[in-house]
């Protein structure tokens, strides 16, 4: 693993848990869900570290060569995807990404009209998200495009970024009314649900279309060690779903569901990146670094964040 490839591991994995948690605060303040207002901070600090990735993507701006096929060599992919992948294009969008949803974060946050904004952001953010998902991920494999792709990748996203809200929530001091957990737990169970489905409705439709460069993607990762991985994902989303199914679920089983459904993402993420190779000392120090930078950012934001206690106290 080279330097460039750790840095690409990070920047991925941060940016669509800030996206995520972006998406998920405007989707609790479009539909008035109970199970906002407890989560409500956490949310919003890790909307905020997007400024903080456009940093870390600059470095990448200099290593497409290392990270794409398409950009160090000629693909023999379509003249259109070929174009769209060129990699001014290419750097173009995703600097409109970023910046897009940094806007959209410090909107959200200062506005008063939360609904207004957040169905704004909404129309903008799915569109946003789903061609990210193409070009930060699935365009390493360049010969396969998936319009379902991007949905079942930005709902991972999105159930990663509550259920890390959720520990750091349940970890506090503050407790929320029992209505809203429930509701909370309700949100994570569904997510949680939606996203195995959306997953396992993406490979029938492969299989059964039996479509050549779909089934190739699939194929990279259905070597012996790449399935034992794939199947532990699973296997830890399938207990946090049945610790989460009973209602009224307690403080610790959420805590335990939440966590479950982290490692789920964690394992998921790592088996649909395919990182080259073991990092180094040198590439693991930077991976960790660049990590905690960004918790020390999301520390900031969250104290410069109102707590929502009297709301989250409060039975709705």
């Amino acid at each position: 693993m080279s330097a460039m490839e750790a840095l690409y591991l990070v920047f991925v994995s941060l940016s669509g848990l800030a996206m995520g948690s972006l998406a998920a605060l405007m989707l609790g303040h479009l539909m008035d869900e109970h199970w906002l207002a407890p989560v409500r901070a956490e949310l919003e600090a890790a909307a905020l570290t997007l400024p903080l990735l456009i940093l870390f993507g600059i470095p990448l701006a200099f290593g497409l060569e290392s990270l794409f096929p398409w950009a160090s060599q000629r693909t023999d992919l379509p003249p259109l995807r070929a174009a769209f992948l060129s990699p001014g294009f290419y750097l173009l969008r995703s600097a409109f990404y970023l910046l897009a949803c940094t806007g959209l974060a410090f909107w959200l946050v200062r506005t008063r009209q939360v609904r207004k904004v957040s169905a704004i952001g909404l129309a903008l953010l799915t569109p946003i998200m789903s061609f990210a998902a193409y070009d930060w991920v699935l365009s390493r494999d360049p010969h396969w495009w998936s319009t379902l792709f991007g949905f079942a990748y930005g709902l991972n996203q999105i159930l990663a970024a509550l259920a890390c809200a959720i520990l750091v929530t349940l970890l506090g001091a503050e407790h929320a009314s029992p209505t809203r957990m429930k509701s909370l737990e309700r949100a994570l169970l569904t997510l949680a649900l939606l996203t195995i489905w959306t997953w396992f409705s993406q490979f029938v439709i492969v299989w059964l279309a039996d479509l050549p460069a779909g089934a190739g993607w699939y194929l990279q990762r259905s070597d012996p060690q790449n399935l034992h991985l794939v199947t532990a994902s699973h296997l830890l989303m399938l207990i946090a779903i049945v610790v989460l199914v009973p209602s009224g679920v307690s403080r610790l089983g959420m805590i335990i569901g939440s966590a479950l459904a982290l490692l789920y993402h964690g394992t998921h993420m790592l088996w649909i990146l395919q990182p080259k190779g073991t990092p180094s000392w040198l590439e693991l120090g930077l991976m960790l670094g660049a990590a905690a930078l960004w918790t020390a950012a999301y520390v900031v934001a969250m104290r410069s964040r109102p707590t929502y206690a009297e709301e989250a106290l409060a039975e709705p």
